[in-house]
């Protein structure tokens, strides 16, 4: 007969000393050090936003360490952390046997969506309290990600134009079918009108203000489940999703600043997430790394008018003819005499400066180019004498190029990706965040500000760990030394007795 190990508990048996919950923890499990290390958080940010009247909240504090906690095993679902409250001992513990119910977990997620956000900043508070933060190098990436939306419930203006046909055609259906009725019953009652002719009226007036809705915001698409997010270009295809912006401290790969639009490029969000950082941190970065969706003249311009150090990948200017040498970019400018000079060699003179979309153009001319023998190549069918547009911030472009060809600029840059993304690595691979559950704006910024605060309380965690392990092993080779003064001094570090250590050590 094979022998098989018994059950050490019947599930049926009553225990009369039952062990407690936190002996069913180990005393290295993740969930207490990262609970510890939550306690340092503000938490009046959330408290303070309850009310001292009626039945009494579950605590904000044991909230949101229940979906940080959820959000580091890659679970977001409202119905499974519930779940997870009644059976996981480790939820549990963190909990303290409370239950929340899924509306209950999914209620706090949205609706403090503005003080989840504050939580995220004092984590960056936190990670800088401990060193893990120096702001040296501080690198902004941005990522799309996913609405909540359907492909169904996306409209752009052309669906809606030929529903509202559709919609028309069966109200005038019912028109039809009305007169008939009065002409056959009079006033007499008939037969109750079919539902989709009642709902006809209502569904026109959600395809006009649809209709409204595309031509406020410019958008080609636009979802009826969530009217915030926007079409965007990712790898994986066109998507209805947010532009989230990440700024990350080379020290750790802590985030220290963060936003959410719905923007489809990165243009002009750098100076403004430079803000956030210096916000969250109370010191602006040394030096701001950037690839080339965030390269624009605003944005160069404003970063040289702050006096801030960046390094930012500018995006090369396409030409259809690289071998012309009379594109534009080949005159070149003389900025003491304010001309631009001709591969010819001749002088082209300032004329106006004109707003041109979203900058200003300095536009210079040339004379006499009838006379000249390259006026075939050089001038357009049609114009009298060249002309060359130049934006009046060309120069910030050109000084950026320059920095970039350095040998230092090229090896700082290249820490740019090693930085931030890893980041977006680990909360899409690792924790499986490729997808917002809550919609609209309010929603994607109460959930991205959990998966970024759930981002840098494991950072923390894992450098607190890190130090401990240093700490203990310290302690066990000066104690095999004998030196009990170095001992002493790390000693201060964990708080515990030489005695103590000394009687339970073993040699």
């Amino acid at each position: 007969m094979p022998r098989f190990k018994e059950k050490l508990v019947n599930p049926t048996q009553l225990w009369l000393l039952p062990p407690s919950l936190n002996e069913m923890v180990s005393e290295d499990d993740e969930v207490r050090v990262l609970s510890e290390l939550m306690d340092q958080l503000d938490w009046s940010i959330l408290e303070n936003s309850y009310y001292d009247r009626g039945t009494p909240a579950y605590p904000p504090n044991i909230m949101t360490k229940v979906l940080v906690f959820a959000y580091s095993k890659g679970v977001r679902s409202s119905r499974k952390i519930e779940e997870l409250l009644k059976s996981d001992v480790r939820y549990m513990w963190l909990a303290g046997c409370l239950k929340p119910d899924f509306h209950t977990i999914a209620r706090f997620r949205k609706e403090k969506y503005a003080l989840l956000s504050k939580l995220f900043v004092d984590s960056v508070r936190l990670s800088k309290q401990m060193g893990l933060v120096n702001l040296n190098i501080v690198a902004f990436d941005g990522t799309k990600i996913a609405a909540s939306a359907s492909r169904k419930s996306l409209y752009d203006a052309k669906r809606v134009d030929k529903d509202l046909e559709a919609v028309e055609a069966i109200l005038r259906e019912a028109d039809d079918v009305d007169a008939q009725e009065d002409a056959q019953l009079g006033d007499k009652n008939g037969f109750e009108v079919p539902e989709h002719l009642r709902d006809a009226t209502k569904r026109k007036a959600l395809l006009k203000e649809l209709k409204a809705k595309l031509k406020d915001s410019g958008a080609k698409t636009i979802s009826t489940s969530d009217d915030d997010c926007r079409m965007m270009k990712t790898r994986d295809g066109l998507k209805h999703g947010f532009n989230v912006q990440t700024a990350v401290d080379s020290q750790n790969q802590i985030i220290v600043a963060m936003n959410v639009t719905n923007l489809p490029t990165d243009h002009r969000q750098l100076p403004e997430m430079v803000n956030k950082v210096e916000e969250n941190c109370t010191i602006a970065p040394v030096m701001v790394l950037a690839d080339t969706g965030y390269c624009d003249e605003p944005t160069l311009a404003a970063l040289d008018d702050n006096d801030q150090e960046s390094l930012v990948c500018v995006k090369p200017v396409l030409n259809k003819k690289d071998n012309n040498l009379f594109q534009s970019k080949c005159f070149i400018k003389d900025d003491e005499r304010d001309v631009l000079l001709c591969p010819a060699g001749r002088d082209l003179t300032f004329g106006s400066e004109n707003q041109c979309g979203s900058g200003r153009y300095k536009t210079y001319r040339a004379q006499g180019c009838v006379s000249c023998s390259f006026r075939n190549e050089c001038v357009k069918s049609g114009q009298g004498n060249r002309r060359v547009a130049v934006s009046c911030k060309e120069r910030f472009r050109h000084c950026m190029i320059e920095k970039l060809k350095r040998p230092a600029g090229k090896e700082v840059y290249a820490l740019r990706q090693q930085i931030v993304e890893p980041v977006f690595g680990q909360i899409k691979e690792d924790r499986n965040f490729r997808r917002f559950s809550l919609r609209g704006f309010n929603g994607a910024i109460a959930e991205i500000s959990l998966v970024f605060l759930t981002h840098n309380m494991l950072k923390c965690k894992k450098y607190a760990v890190s130090v401990a392990v240093s700490a203990i092993n310290s302690l066990i080779y000066y104690l095999q030394q004998g030196n009990r003064l170095l001992f002493e001094k790390i000693n201060g570090m964990l708080q515990i007795s030489w005695s103590t250590f000394k009687s339970e050590a073993a040699f």
